[in-house]
């Protein structure tokens, strides 16, 4: 009597069809994920295009505002202040595209700016604000 060295014909056909079904299922789920994230760039590069990365206030050590680099995929930032409501989160819509220009590159550099205060009383006074780094 003959040993078969393989599976029968039939069952070898139903996990090769199987295991191509679940690739192409697993193929359309990363898809629709890139899709999604292709959306909330474009929303925030939409929004980004009317709104400076900065505020009215500048870091006095260096001159101008400072941009903290967060991950790519940070959509919020926090800010804090005294007073009611003392913190809110706000989204972060502005994420640096390469090639960055260079330091001088800030516009409205000292022309409208304030330096921070004595006393501040809200985080955004530092002169330091949230970018989203490069992809």
């Amino acid at each position: 009597m003959k040993l078969p060295l393989s599976p029968r014909p039939d069952a070898l056909a139903r996990t090769v069809i199987l295991v191509g079904l679940v690739a192409t299922l697993l193929a359309g789920l990363a898809t629709v994920a890139r899709a999604g994230d292709k959306a909330t760039e474009k929303r925030y590069f939409l929004r980004a295009k009317g709104k400076s990365w900065h505020s009215v206030w500048y870091d006095p050590s260096i001159g101008r505002p400072m941009a903290l680099v967060v991950p790519p995929t940070a959509e919020f930032t926090s800010e804090y202040a005294w007073g009611v409501p003392s913190s809110r989160v706000m989204p972060l819509y502005h994420q640096y595209q390469r090639p960055y220009p260079g330091p001088g590159a800030v516009p409205g550099q000292g022309a409208g700016m304030l330096p921070t205060p004595y006393w501040p009383s809200d985080t955004v006074q530092f002169g330091v604000h949230s970018v989203r780094g490069p992809w």
